[in-house]
């Protein structure tokens, strides 16, 4: 019996590890196809990267922007949820410290907020 809900626990385990896998690898494509479209926002300065990691509105939006960062930030919310299991950290703090990498390597003109919250363009 013992035996039995073992090997259980380790099938859950592997297909548990399986899951994630295969979300992490969907989620990647799907924000390396909105990629383009986000950054064509940020050149308009419609959007900006805000100090928790997220996509924010900086202007008005039309449905399919606002759309965008809706799904952006979805994605990077399960990916620093995912982050911060494997490490042992909180999604804010995943989702804070990948702000600073991607104020870091935005492009220049591109809408940052910093720590205290003020926007700045890089």
């Amino acid at each position: 019996m013992i035996t039995r809900l073992f090997t259980l626990c380790l099938a859950l385990c592997a297909l548990t590890v399986t899951a994630f896998a295969e979300s992490g690898a969907e989620i990647q494509r799907r924000m390396a196809q909105r990629l383009p479209a986000l950054d064509a926002l940020k050149a308009k300065e419609l959007v900006g990267e805000n100090n928790r990691g997220f996509v924010e509105t900086r202007a008005a939006a039309d449905a399919a922007a606002s759309t965008l960062v809706s799904d952006e930030n979805r994605d990077r919310e399960q990916v620093y949820a995912l982050i911060a299991r494997e490490t042992g950290a909180s999604a804010d703090a995943v989702g804070r410290a990948r702000a600073k990498q991607i104020a870091a390597n935005s492009r220049s003109g591109v809408w940052v907020q910093d720590e205290r919250g003020n926007w700045a363009k890089k």
